[in-house]
């Protein structure tokens, strides 16, 4: 398509109205004068006529000196009763043939004057002729050639391609002009606001639309603003790394956790290419893949932490747009699967150790091979493997109703000072037993929000864990202690052996029995106790911290909220 300038436009159309208005004026002027221009000739031939006639009819002069002295444009000629040619002023007399038969010659000897207009055969122009009757029975004819319509054009040409000419270079200025004239107000028109323009009222519907346009694009620009917004602050606040990157791998979006993750300077990273924010192998070979349609998931080692890749394909129309890329943490995750491997490995081993002995004692008894006095000691022994085992039943499902955070547990206001002396009066004999003594310290405000169960299952196990890892005449220190107005502090301290430093990282895994250090104690036990501690601790929100020294002792502080949770 071919765009026109306005000013060709405006030129185009001065031209074409002004050349049709001289056109259409010329073939109007030329439909009314033509007539009127025959008229004229007419009536100037038939007043030469009567001149003549008047002359020839009075004798007043000789006729054929007066015809040959008259100075006119008129053809004269005279022609006698018979048709013959006496005299004519634009032929000669020898070449004209007899006139008697002629129209105008004809009417004007039955009449005494007669016209006609036709061609002229010895001529060959278009003539008017009018003929007079003498006195004397000759006839005089006039005869004048009628200019035609198309000599006038022919005549007219120049003038009209010299105004032709006029029209268009004066059309060719006014358009440059007007065209000039007509966009400076366009061309200064405010767009932001368009309707407040003082311009044609022409364009008033365009400025309208414009202004309904501006406003729409506004709107869907907050609108876009708002959905970019709320996008950002989306991905912002995913714990995933996530990158969006085109077909020519420049990143459209990422979030904060990617930066995080890669330890990443905090600029904007929005249009660079993806391998300016990380360089590896496997995520250029990954990315590649996305593009060809391929969906990626791999797993990259990054600061000593695990992320799982997951990169996908973004398509639109059957092809390939670009990629979403995913960074989990799967850390934990994997740290979980290889705690769950070693539990179960751990759980076969601590429930095969007294199956076994409880087989092994059934088996003696079955075969007979024990006396009938040791048979009450074997029994006994089957009754403490049973019973070691059901414990270690009753604290692997403890430990997993904690880990599913089992909905069954209600929490209540709970008298802490109160469930505390429950569990001493509970464990005062086991303390005598090891000549242990237990100390109580209290205060006023004791009152937290939690599972009376499990406060109770952790406050016992704390006590009984000091008093089974304690000294000869050692103490126990149970105290409670306010450390702000929204916490309340359970501190367990004892006397006893203590814990190595490489251990302590360890004491709350599950079946953790430091051996080694605490060889010189027989203690019985499923290795579960100090685990349940920490899962109910966690449960309720609590904070857990732990001291030690060998040979001096051990400190365990729960730091409860005294907020509802």
């Amino acid at each position: 398509m071919i765009n026109m300038s306005m000013k060709q436009k405006i030129f185009n159309y001065m031209c074409f109205l002004v050349s049709m208005a001289v056109i259409c004026t010329f073939i109007l002027t030329l439909t009314l004068c033509y007539p009127l221009f025959f008229e004229h000739t007419k009536q100037e031939v038939k007043d030469e006529a009567t001149y003549l006639t008047y002359v020839f009819n009075h004798h007043l002069t000789d006729p054929k000196e007066l015809l040959k002295d008259a100075q006119t444009q008129t053809r004269i000629t005279w022609i006698d009763p018979e048709g013959n040619v006496i005299f004519d002023n634009s032929a000669e007399l020898d070449k004209m043939e007899n006139h008697l038969l002629r129209q105008e010659v004809q009417i004007a000897q039955k009449v005494g004057t007669g016209e006609s207009y036709r061609i002229s055969t010895t001529l060959g122009t278009n003539t008017y002729y009018y003929a007079v009757r003498l006195d004397d029975n000759s006839v005089l004819r006039l005869s004048r050639n009628n200019v035609s319509a198309y000599d006038m054009v022919q005549e007219a040409l120049p003038i009209l391609l010299a105004m032709m000419l006029l029209i268009y270079l004066t059309s060719l200025l006014a358009a440059r002009r007007m065209a000039r004239n007509i966009i400076a107000p366009i061309n200064s028109i405010n767009l932001e606001h368009p309707i407040m323009n003082d311009l044609y009222e022409e364009l008033n519907p365009m400025l309208i639309r414009l202004e309904n346009q501006n406003e729409q694009i506004h709107q869907q620009m907050k609108t876009l603003k708002n959905q970019q917004r709320e996008f950002t602050m989306i991905i912002n606040n995913i714990e995933e790394g996530l990158i969006l990157i085109n077909h020519s791998y420049k990143i459209l979006a990422i979030n904060h956790s990617v930066l995080n993750i890669l330890n990443a300077e905090k600029i904007d990273y929005i249009d660079k290419n993806l391998f300016t924010l990380i360089n590896n192998e496997t995520l250029y070979q990954a990315a590649q893949n996305v593009m060809r349609g391929e969906r990626q998931e791999f797993y990259l080692p990054l600061d000593k932490k695990t992320y799982q890749i997951i990169a996908s394909p973004v398509t639109k129309h059957n092809t390939v747009k670009g990629a979403l890329i995913l960074f989990v943490d799967i850390t934990e995750k994997r740290m979980a699967e290889k705690m769950r491997q070693e539990f179960s490995a751990n759980v076969s081993h601590e429930l095969k150790t007294p199956l076994t002995s409880i087989s092994g004692f059934a088996e003696l008894l079955q075969n007979n091979m024990v006396r009938p006095n040791d048979i009450p000691l074997f029994a006994g022994k089957i009754y403490k493997e049973a019973q070691r085992l059901i414990s270690l039943i009753q604290d692997i499902i403890k430990l997993s109703q904690l880990d599913e955070k089992n909905s069954t547990f209600m929490k209540e206001p709970l008298n802490l000072s109160a469930i505390c002396k429950q569990i001493i009066l509970r464990l005062n004999d086991k303390a005598l037993t090891k000549q242990v003594k237990l100390i109580f310290k209290e205060v006023p405000t004791s009152e937290i929000i939690g599972v009376r169960q499990l406060i109770e299952e952790l406050i016992y196990n704390l006590i009984e864990n000091a008093i089974k890892y304690n000294k000869a005449n050692g103490s126990v220190f149970i105290s409670l202690l306010n450390e702000d107005k929204n916490h309340l502090i359970l501190e367990v301290k004892d006397t006893g052996i203590g814990i190595a430093s490489d251990d302590l990282p360890h004491v709350f895994e599950r079946f953790y029995r430091a051996d080694k250090s605490r060889s010189q104690i027989n203690v019985e036990g499923t290795g579960l106790g100090l685990a349940i501690v920490k899962h109910i601790a966690e449960f309720h929100h609590a904070n857990l911290t732990i001291q030690s020294k060998p040979n001096e002792g051990t400190c365990i502080r729960i730091h409860f909220s005294l907020k509802s949770d």
